[in-house]
């Protein structure tokens, strides 16, 4: 059975954005495990899902899950988490982010840069969720399928690229991965942009810089 676009459209962006999360984990963020986490069980979520058998077979799963979950109440908050979890990604990245501000040692810096990073990430979500779908959708897939196949090498991608129900498919691996692209650049830009601002933010509010480490010069 072909994957339908639907599927693709959550796997797609999930993946990659729980990929992201793990290296970070595995990078020195601890914080970002819940994220990963929460993107991991939208991917499951979604296979089980996709199709009739695995969602009947899913359905039969959670009704014993239930059944279980009456009586034994630590297992029925594990459910309730992971259900919430697949639902608010976001406040799960804000919450890390608090973490990362608790733990640091500049903690005015880092929630100034962390701030700045949600706010430009957020900017550009939004933005990609309003406009995305005027440009990257089947129907301009197919023009540009028809565009390919005037190019002689490029006539197996206008084949495969004009098959039923490929255009729908190929539109929604371009927007995942056009929507994660975008994600992570919104959240270095605001990032970036935080960061420079934030010694004069700190000046303001007159609290002093980071003294920077002594550099041992031989004379």
């Amino acid at each position: 059975m072909s994957v339908s676009t639907a599927l693709l459209e959550v796997c797609v962006p999930s993946g990659i954005f729980c990929y992201r999360n793990i290296k970070k984990v595995e990078n020195g963020e601890p914080q970002r495990g819940t994220v990963a986490f929460a993107q991991g069980a939208k991917i499951v979520q979604a296979l089980a899902n996709y199709n009739e058998t695995t969602a009947k077979t899913a359905g039969n799963a959670m009704s014993i899950f239930n059944e279980y979950a009456k009586k034994y109440k630590p297992v029925d908050y594990a459910g309730k988490a992971v259900k919430w979890a697949t639902k608010n990604v976001n406040p799960l990245i804000c919450a890390s982010s608090v973490i990362k501000t608790a733990t640091a040692d500049d903690k005015v810096g880092t929630g100034i840069t962390e701030a700045g990073a949600l706010a430009g990430m957020f900017a550009g979500e939004g933005l990609m969720k309003l406009h995305l779908d005027k440009f990257i959708n089947a129907e301009n897939v197919t023009k540009a399928a028809g565009l390919a196949d005037k190019a002689k090498w490029l006539k197996p991608l206008a084949k495969f690229m004009n098959k039923a129900g490929n255009n729908s498919k190929i539109a929604a691996v371009i927007k995942g991965i056009v929507f994660v692209c975008g994600s992570m650049g919104s959240y270095s830009l605001g990032q970036q942009l935080a960061d420079h601002y934030s010694d004069k933010v700190k000046a303001s509010l007159g609290i002093e810089p980071e003294p920077q480490p002594k550099i041992n010069q031989k004379v």
